[in-house]
């Protein structure tokens, strides 16, 4: 707790004067899961209001003009613009609406309904009209115009995971997460996921450049296990009692207690990661355990949180229009006594959920037929030797100036070795995607 305070007013100081604070990286050996997440979100705070002041559109036009940060209320109604989710403009962070132009607002969930000042009829679901500026009527349940940002709901609005009938890699259903606002459904992501071994294959979403500039201070929710996990309290078998308790069974006590340590331990790694979503909305949709895996807590704060911070903001620079692959393969392994490599699972009676030994991330733009494969190694104990026999592709980001952009630390085992494939050498090695072809590096 003192270390978090110390943090916070580190980061008000810093918000006042024109000096730098840590990358959230640098720390990735020092902070733990929820400390490490903290500190993220003060940091991505403070480096998107450094952006809006020297970025945001400040001159007059018609319509409304509304900020991503700033101008929007909570707990958040879903906002529906035509059939799809309102985005902001490009890489703005500003959500532009015409004069008439309207909005549906949803307060999804049991019991839910709208909130706001004027309110003058009870709703769940209503439609929104811009006024000008950050006004906005409401027809039949708002007197007069209010601001948009005092739109409010009763509680958080509720998400949904569902199956689908739709097969991926070895024929597993595939999940869908969203919203569904007046009997429609509105996807955020899905899930390969195989249910057998309670593993997540890949999660793939729409990245784009709206997603540049995301809503900074929303609370995470708990982790939400669905129906997807029966028979299994997933969440205590990632907590580092458990994790010690695994690894001692495989391992014997004495490895254990090098191996997991209050360092190095596993955290529950997001796929899609909640910052990659606009809304408070999308942001506390990603918090269900098949949008996660086992991940080692410095490589998850370290050159995976490098990869989503710097990949987000690259997207939105060059305006590519992605879809992003995110998933995990093999199965890490550590030595035991005997020095035998052992394959590690949070549920080893079973073999289920399994320790990945790959993280990826493979962002394809479809209209430029570009894309490339992200890749880390998940396992700080492997020697030089050994996460070099792992790559399984020449490394198109090393040395490499068109991935200037690209901040992450590929040579660091403790934080994730790390590397970058074509498309296509990635699909010798893991065969998950779904076919698209690919005619250069997306860079």
């Amino acid at each position: 707790m003192r270390l978090v305070l110390v943090l916070t007013a580190l980061v008000a100081a810093v918000a006042a004067l024109p000096t730098d604070i840590p990358e959230p990286g640098q720390l990735a050996l020092v902070l733990g899961e929820e400390d490490f997440e903290d500190y993220l979100d003060a940091w991505l705070e403070l480096e998107q209001s450094r952006s809006a002041n020297s970025s945001f559109t400040t001159g007059a036009r018609s319509g409304c003009t509304l900020n991503v940060n700033g101008d929007l209320g909570q707990p958040q109604p879903v906002y529906i613009r035509g059939n799809n989710y309102l985005a902001a403009t490009g890489n703005t962070g500003q959500i532009r609406l015409n004069t008439g132009e309207q909005v549906t607002i949803a307060c999804t969930g049991s019991g839910r309904t709208i909130l706001h000042p004027n309110i003058a009829a009870t709703r769940d679901v209503a439609t929104a009209t811009c006024v000008s500026n950050n006004l906005v009527s409401g027809s039949g349940w708002l007197n007069g115009n209010g601001a948009f940002g005092q739109l409010t709901c009763s509680a958080h609005a509720f998400h949904e995971a569902e199956w689908t009938t739709t097969r991926c890699y070895n024929n597993n259903l595939v999940i869908r997460v969203g919203f569904i606002v007046s009997g429609v459904f509105y996807p955020l992501y899905w899930s390969c996921f195989d249910q057998n071994r309670l593993e997540v294959l890949y999660v793939w979403y729409d990245q784009n450049t709206e997603n540049a500039v995301h809503q900074t201070g929303v609370d995470r929710p708990s982790w939400l296990a669905g129906s997807f996990f029966p028979g299994v309290a997933v969440n205590t078998m990632y907590t580092q009692v458990n994790q010690k308790a695994v690894v001692t069974q495989l391992v014997g006590a004495e490895l254990a207690d090098k191996y997991v340590t209050s360092h190095q331990f596993m955290a529950r790694g997001h796929l899609a990661a909640k910052s990659d979503y606009v809304f408070a909305t999308g942001q506390r949709a990603t918090f269900y355990f098949i949008n996660a895996a086992p991940q080692w807590q410095p490589f998850n704060a370290g050159n995976w949180n490098w990869l989503e911070q710097n990949l987000r903001a690259r997207i939105g620079a060059a305006g590519y229009n992605t879809v992003i692959y995110t998933g995990t393969f093999g199965i890490s392994q550590l030595r035991d006594q005997n020095n035998r490599l052992v394959d590690l699972y949070l549920v080893p009676e079973r073999n289920q959920l399994p320790v990945p030994l790959y993280y990826y991330k493979v962002v394809y733009d479809a209209s430029r037929r570009i894309g490339t494969a992200f890749v880390s190694i998940n396992n700080p104990y492997y020697s030089e030797a050994e996460v070099r026999a792992l790559t399984f592709c020449t490394d198109r980001c090393r040395n490499n100036s068109a991935f200037d952009w690209l901040r992450w630390q590929p040579d660091r085992i403790d934080i994730g070795y790390s590397f970058c494939c074509t498309v296509d050498d990635f699909r010798r090695t893991v065969p998950h995607l779904p076919a698209f072809t690919t005619n250069g590096l997306l860079s």
